[in-house]
């Protein structure tokens, strides 16, 4: 049977529908049996389980009765000889019911006696009664599982029918007792039956032993358990511990509060289900062979002059014989459509004669065409060339076809080649380009100006690839070159055409007689030979750059000509682009503007000379301006004694600043050197408050300079640093001491100042914010400086480290 054939389809679909159906309807029919036999069969388990659970309740009610008999026995009086009650309890007949022992227990529910079950036997564990059971009724209550005794109690009366104790009687559920002959018979050939304590979960008694004082799944295991143990009566299909899928139906007990539940295989109590379904399952399989069966025979009859048309259009397109016209047996279905056929092949004998005679007037057209024209499949084979192309390839036709351009481009080219094609294949539209190409064969390289249009068939799909190129090498050379000869040679500056290598192609006279290189000799060579070693390393090659990223550099730089010397030239260099936008060559235009430059130079000189001088003249008059300030100050401290401490403190600051400005105008550079700021700040500050201020700085000290937006601050910090050290402690006791040293860092100074004094165990509060710590911590520069203080001894030590960015080291050496 071939698997493609209408036959194979038609057999395989009806026998398909038909197992479909047949299956569909039986499974239906089962699982409609299964329900109603699931429900009548949890009725009839529902039903054996009510009389299970009520002979459960005459069971305990009989217990119950046989333990308020024995209870009668016993009177009050009794309780106070312990020994002779418990030897009374053992004596008592009690036949199977309390095999596990008596106890007698008092009202709050300790136990006063615990008897065995006859002379000689163990008695049963200490039980202690919950408080519920203080009435006057028989109560049902559960065992532990690890004894497997099941406690029975009633109460004890007086005369008066007062409780005044508790008889309990115990059953071993391991042995047989009234609840495993009351399950025994168990239920169904595999099922049977189980009593629960529902709180505990716990399996009281069961028709297979294995599962006493055991547990039922616990919560979440199993929804039908849980809803028995919620208090559900009724039935349902579930999986037991085993796994096993079971019918289960559950009852309460009305004495006990328990519930009995019944459980059986689903295997035995569907066993005619099963059974139908097996036989349904063969009679479906051999309704759809049959059908199958009578499906193809019919098939293969009604189709036969169908495959006779097949045979004799298979041997016509193997022989290459021409085509004739079918037979038409008999006027049905496959007739009419051999009569059609037969039709249209007439008609496509009558367009294959047409569309050759086109064909050959379009090769007639194409052949003599100047352009390249060429067809291209998906893969890139080459379907057809006319008489130009097959002249350029040195191929026929036949050679040709089948072919790719790989076997005529370099790989470059036929990446590139590839490129477009693809575009045109995948957006659907025509694309005109350029395509530089070179020959494998012989090296000669070309550009094509080319056109790429997809062809379509009558359903709309590309089938290939039309191409249409014209050489247009030598235009291209022509307009390159008049571009080239346009762009250098339009000024009159020296000018020099490089190409993508950097290496001159050529140059005009005015670049000879600028870098002394005839134009004969710097042609070919690299444009390197203009270095010169002036220009900081790596500026070349960042030109360079900008060219290529920008398109131009406009920048002023040092050059060398052919005899070694230097010479300054403003220069530009321009980046010349191909039609496609890259880089084909660049041009170099330079003026010579050394002396213009030396000029420059000498006039920048000469202004920051005059600057300078303007600017130290400024400093020096601000240091007479506030020296004319400290003037005013004093004069007013005259007339205000009282005032004269914060008066001092103000010319002091004053005087620190007038320092700084001072050092500025003495200065050829306008720098502030810290020895130099310490000493003069020193001096101020000892002249106005009388007091001796010694600084220590070593004889060979090369000076640091104080950064500019920092010698104002700095001259505070330090002003008020010297000024409270004089205050506290300078004045009285011999005066002050300040040291200038190198510090561990690189280009780091320590300042140390010490005086006699004593460091106040917390920060006495200053009223005033510009003076004292508060102005220092204040102006302490972020970067660059900290602060410490210490006692050592009868010293105050204070340590100021300063490095950059508020100092700079300076190359002039002092002793």
């Amino acid at each position: 049977m071939q698997r493609h054939t209408l036959k194979t389809r038609l057999t395989i679909t009806m026998l398909a529908l038909s197992l479909l159906g047949l299956w569909s309807l039986s499974y239906f029919s089962i699982q409609v049996l299964q329900q109603d036999m699931e429900h009548m069969l949890g009725l009839q388990q529902l039903s054996a389980v009510k009389v299970v659970a009520t002979s459960l309740d005459a069971a305990i009610n009989e217990q119950g009765s046989s333990l308020s008999h024995l209870a009668r026995s016993i009177e009050p009086a009794m309780l106070a000889q312990p020994d002779r009650l418990r030897q009374q309890l053992e004596r008592l007949d009690k036949g199977d019911m309390f095999d596990g022992g008596l106890q007698i227990h008092d009202l709050q529910g300790n136990m006063l006696v615990s008897a065995a079950a006859s002379a000689g036997g163990s008695a049963p564990p200490t039980l202690r009664l919950p408080a519920f059971l203080n009435q006057t009724r028989v109560v049902v209550h559960a065992s532990s599982r690890l004894t497997g005794l099941l406690p029975m109690s009633v109460p004890l009366l007086n005369d008066d029918g007062q409780r005044y104790a508790t008889l309990t009687g115990f059953t071993n559920l391991r042995n047989s007792n009234f609840l495993s002959r009351l399950l025994a018979a168990g239920y169904g050939g595999s099922g049977g039956y189980m009593v629960v304590e529902p709180e505990q979960r716990l399996v009281i008694a069961a028709t297979n032993p294995a599962y006493v004082l055991g547990n039922v799944p616990p919560v979440g295991h199993s929804k039908l358990v849980d809803r028995f143990v919620g208090g559900y009566e009724g039935s349902g299909v579930t999986r037991n511990s085993s796994g096993t899928e079971v019918l289960a139906s559950a009852h309460r007990s009305v004495l006990a509060g328990w519930y009995v539940a019944a459980a059986l295989p689903t295997s035995d109590a569907f066993a005619p289900v099963a059974s139908m379904q097996r036989h349904l399952l063969l009679a479906t399989v051999a309704f759809a062979l049959m059908l199958g069966a009578l499906t193809w025979w019919t098939l293969r009859r009604q189709l036969a002059p169908l495959m006779d048309a097949i045979s004799t259009l298979t041997q016509m397109r193997v022989s290459a014989a021409p085509l004739q016209a079918l037979s038409v047996q008999r006027d049905d279905e496959i007739g009419r459509l051999f009569i059609a056929f037969n039709g249209l092949l007439s008609a496509i004998n009558q367009r294959e004669i047409a569309l050759q005679q086109s064909e050959r007037k379009l090769a007639d057209i194409l052949d003599h065409a100047d352009s390249y024209v060429y067809l291209k499949d998906r893969e890139g084979r080459y379907l057809y060339a006319n008489r130009r192309v097959r002249t350029l390839f040195q191929r026929s036709m036949a050679q040709l076809s089948g072919l790719r351009d790989e076997e005529f481009f370099s790989s470059a080219s036929v990446a590139m080649l590839r490129q477009h094609e693809q575009a045109v294949w995948q957006h659907g539209a025509a694309l005109r380009v350029e395509e530089p190409t070179v020959d494998r064969r012989n090296g000669r390289a070309a550009i094509y100006q080319s056109v790429k249009l997809p062809l379509r068939d009558q359903a709309g799909e590309i089938y290939a690839m039309c191409g249409i190129s014209i050489d247009i090498t030598e235009r291209k050379q022509t307009e390159e070159a008049l571009r080239i000869a346009a762009i250098a040679f339009e000024a009159q500056a020296g000018i020099a055409v490089l190409d993508i290598e950097l290496r001159i192609l050529r140059v005009n006279q005015a670049f000879a007689d600028i870098t002394g290189w005839p134009q004969n000799q710097a042609c070919g060579q690299p444009i390197n030979i203009l270095r010169s070693a002036r220009q900081p390393q790596g500026y070349y090659e960042a030109m360079w750059r900008t060219t290529r990223k920008e398109g131009v550099c406009r920048d002023d730089v040092w050059l060398r000509r052919r005899d070694g010397k230097d010479f300054y030239a403003r220069g530009t260099t321009s980046a010349v682009y191909s039609l496609r936008g890259e880089v084909t060559h660049y041009v170099c235009h330079l003026i010579d503007v050394t002396e213009s430059h030396q000029r420059e130079t000498l006039r920048l000189q000469q202004e920051a000379a005059h600057r300078d001088v303007l600017v130290r003249e400024v400093h020096h008059r601000i240091k007479n301006n506030l020296q004319g300030i400290t003037g005013i100050l004093r004069q007013f401290t005259y007339k205000h004694p009282e005032l004269e401490e914060p008066i001092s403190h103000a010319i002091s600051q004053v005087k620190g600043m007038s320092v700084v400005h001072g050092l500025r105008g003495r200065a050829a550079d306008g720098a502030v050197h810290l020895c130099e700021l310490c000493s003069e700040i020193a001096a101020e500050v000892g002249a106005l408050w009388q007091t001796t201020i010694r600084v220590d700085i070593p004889a060979r000290w090369q000076p640091a300079g104080v950064a500019e937006d920092e010698a104002v601050p700095v001259a505070l910090i330090l002003n008020e640093l010297i000024l409270n050290a004089a205050k506290h402690g300078g004045r009285s006791h011999g005066g002050v001491d300040l040291t200038i040293r190198r510090g561990d860092e690189a280009e780091q100074v320590v300042i140390t100042i010490s005086n006699q004094g004593q460091l106040p165990e917390q920060p006495a509060s200053d009223p005033d914010p510009y003076s004292g710590m508060h102005l220092v911590r204040a102006l302490m520069p972020r970067d660059g400086a900290s602060l410490s203080q210490c006692q050592q001894q009868q010293l105050v030590v204070t340590t100021l480290r300063l490095e950059p960015p508020v100092l700079h080291t300076t190359t002039t050496e002092s002793s």
